[in-house]
């Protein structure tokens, strides 16, 4: 009987050339496309051995490993790890190297292994196992160089480029001759697509290590969708290709989910459709694969006219720089990173990605991506108007570059902003003092705070300047911006209580859009300081510090408020006071549990109106907690909250 073999590698080609060997060989292959789905298949299936690729997305190679060890079911399965020569060379020498395997894999060398491990003749598994241990600390090691320098190239490449593009737009504001229109311009266009490569290769390998996640929050499906078709429409009207979408009217219209990785699938493939397209249309589709009581699964379709793809090529364009024919890159220009990218992210959100093609009759890319409904009680409250003037800012700019001191109160200035400049953190955080020392009506209303920065960076400066409002009272908002882009830094700039985060190069209307959330009507009347939806300390309090138990009580209570919250409306229908008691009752104690104080004051209400047997007011009350729970979802799906929750605690512990 052939001896079989699980063959867990979330790379198609490489599955298929493997299987490939091993089934000449005689074996019986099973793979699995991620670490999860190996873990179920080794335990279901016991097979004789496992091979498993380091690098995977959300779980690699060797934590699926360390959990095969754990499991009685799998302790004793061979397990041979596959690793690419850049890992390899950060891995351990000696007899670690004997369960690791290079690749490419060579035919014969894989057999020999496979054989050795299957038929008694390598090493013991509590060898392997040790072993693999060892080697499993060195490619953590390896990992944090190679965050490391992730982080770095990314600060040293965008720091010039910001201030490249930032020049230029400074320029292209002023009288210019049709002849330096025309440089400004190729200039512009060359920094972005720079700037666009830049993006794709650190999210690409972010992607590799498992360090990028989705953010968890409501949008309009129509804007990614929209947002693509604007960013592309020049490109398309330059070829004379038509664009158009369209969104099946079963689909909801709000859903929650990152919006910005559907628009960057989206955007990859539109921009893929116009490159390869020399006349016709791309059409944008999206259906309802499948719908559930909390969550739809949707299917993209993004269709071409262009040249077409070769059946045989079908599965190598999603691997890295790798495009329909070696003649592409001349003529049509790219590097191949747009669909190599849009894989993992679809792969995050819970889909998959292929594509429909014959050469010279185009293309159809199809994805799918799970997102959550919208539930009621998380409907988000109606904002102001986007027309509706807006007030201007008093804006402290934390910055020790006099070039891109420059750019930014050039910019900021023009959009009506008063500007103070701060040449490094430790004097943001004494110009800051100074200002509330003096009694000044409002601080500042924004704080713009780069990272790198000397004697005191962006981080530490932050700490600073939260630690001082606990004496001196407010929140003036920060906003990070950095040319440091990885998932380690957003993280770090969270944790250090800064409240949004843009990147260098920063364009004019990134910043904009980044101050939205504090800007308020100029013509409104100002009101009372709104009570924050969720006290965290509160919360932490409830749970004896622990984040991760409030982390578990805030899933098992977000999800029953939708249902508990039914039953109330119905109640209150009714007219029935003791049922409006009751769950007013219950979602008092889940908004307590949460530190939710606003909301549990107004459960409170509702509950005094059950027990009084007095419902005059019910709906209105409802309506009001229905908005301020809608206000504690959006908080707890805002990921920054854990960070902070966590900073808090260390901050108490130390």
């Amino acid at each position: 009987m052939p001896k079989k073999i699980l063959l867990v590698e979330d790379s198609r080609t490489e599955a298929l050339r493997t299987r490939l060997i091993l089934e000449r060989a005689g074996y019986q292959i099973t793979t699995a496309a991620n670490g999860k789905e190996g873990l179920i298949k080794a335990a279901e299936e016991k097979p004789d051995a496992i091979l498993l690729d380091t690098l995977m997305p959300q779980m690699g190679g060797f934590e699926v490993c360390g959990r095969l060890r754990l499991d009685p079911k799998t302790l004793d399965i061979p397990v041979i790890i596959l690793a690419a020569e850049d890992e390899r060379a950060n891995m351990p020498s000696g007899d670690a190297q004997n369960c690791i395997l290079p690749k490419p894999l060579d035919p014969t060398r894989l057999v020999n292994r496979i054989h050795e491990l299957t038929n008694g003749n390598g090493h013991t598994p509590g060898d392997v196992q040790a072993e693999l241990r060892r080697a499993q600390r060195q490619v953590e090691e390896a990992k944090k160089s190679r965050t490391d320098f992730l982080a770095n190239m990314s600060h040293e490449l965008r720091t010039p480029l910001h201030e490249i593009m930032g020049m230029t737009d400074l320029l292209l504001g002023t009288e210019l001759t049709s002849e330096q229109q025309g440089f400004i311009n190729t200039t512009r266009t060359s920094s972005n697509a720079l700037l666009s490569l830049i993006n794709d290769v650190i999210e690409f390998s972010e992607l590799e290590a498992g360090q990028l996640t989705l953010e968890q929050k409501e949008f309009d499906l129509a804007e990614p969708l929209e947002r693509t078709i604007e960013i592309a429409t020049p490109y398309a009207t330059d070829k004379g290709l038509d664009l158009s979408t369209n969104i099946a009217p079963q689909i909801p219209k709000r859903l929650i989910g990152d919006a910005n990785r559907v628009r960057q699938v989206l955007s990859n493939l539109v921009t893929n459709g116009i490159k390869f397209t020399e006349r016709g249309a791309i059409l944008v589709r999206v259906d309802a694969e499948m719908q559930r009581d909390h969550e739809v699964e949707l299917h993209f379709r993004v269709k071409d006219t262009g040249i077409g793809i070769p059946e045989d090529r079908h599965e190598i364009i999603f691997e890295p720089f790798q495009q329909a024919d070696a003649s592409a890159t001349r003529r049509y220009g790219g590097m191949g990173m747009g669909l190599a990218l849009a894989k993992p992210l679809v792969k995050l959100m819970s889909g998959k990605i292929w594509v429909e093609s014959q050469v010279g009759q185009g293309s159809t890319f199809h994805f799918t991506a799970t997102f959550k409904r919208v539930q009621s009680a998380a409907r988000a409250a109606v904002a102001a108007p986007a027309s509706a003037p807006v007030q201007h800012l008093e804006i402290l700019l934390a910055e020790d570059s006099p070039t891109n001191q420059l750019i930014a109160v050039a910019n900021l200035k023009k959009a009506g902003h008063l500007v103070t400049v701060a040449n490094n953190g430790r004097i943001a955080v004494q110009t800051f003092e100074e200002r509330g020392r003096r009694g000044h009506r409002s601080f500042f209303d924004l704080i713009l705070m780069d990272v790198a920065m000397p004697e005191m960076d962006g981080l530490e400066a932050t700490k600073a300047i939260r630690e001082k409002e606990k004496s001196l009272g407010g929140h003036t908002p920060i906003i990070a911006m950095t040319a440091f882009t990885t998932k380690e830094y957003r993280d770090k700039c969270a944790a250090a209580g800064m409240d949004a985060y843009v990147s260098k190069p920063v364009r004019i209307d990134e910043l904009t859009k980044a101050f939205e959330p504090f800007l308020t009507p100029a013509s409104a009347e100002p009101e009372p300081a709104a009570v924050a939806p969720v006290a965290l300390q509160e919360a932490l309090e409830i749970v004896g510090g622990d984040v991760d138990l409030l982390k578990s009580a805030v899933a098992l209570s977000l999800n029953e408020l939708s249902s508990q919250f039914a039953d109330l409306q119905q109640a209150l229908a009714q007219q029935n006071a003791k049922t409006v008691e009751a769950k007013a009752h219950r979602l008092k104690g889940i908004m307590g549990n949460l530190g939710a104080l606003a909301a549990r004051e107004v459960a409170q209400r509702l509950e005094t109106m059950g027990e009084q047997g007095n419902l005059t007011g019910g709906a209105a009350a409802a309506q009001e907690l229905d908005r301020e729970m809608a206000r504690v979802v959006g908080f707890f799906s805002d990921p920054g909250w854990e960070a902070r929750a966590r900073a808090s605690q260390g901050a108490s512990n130390g």
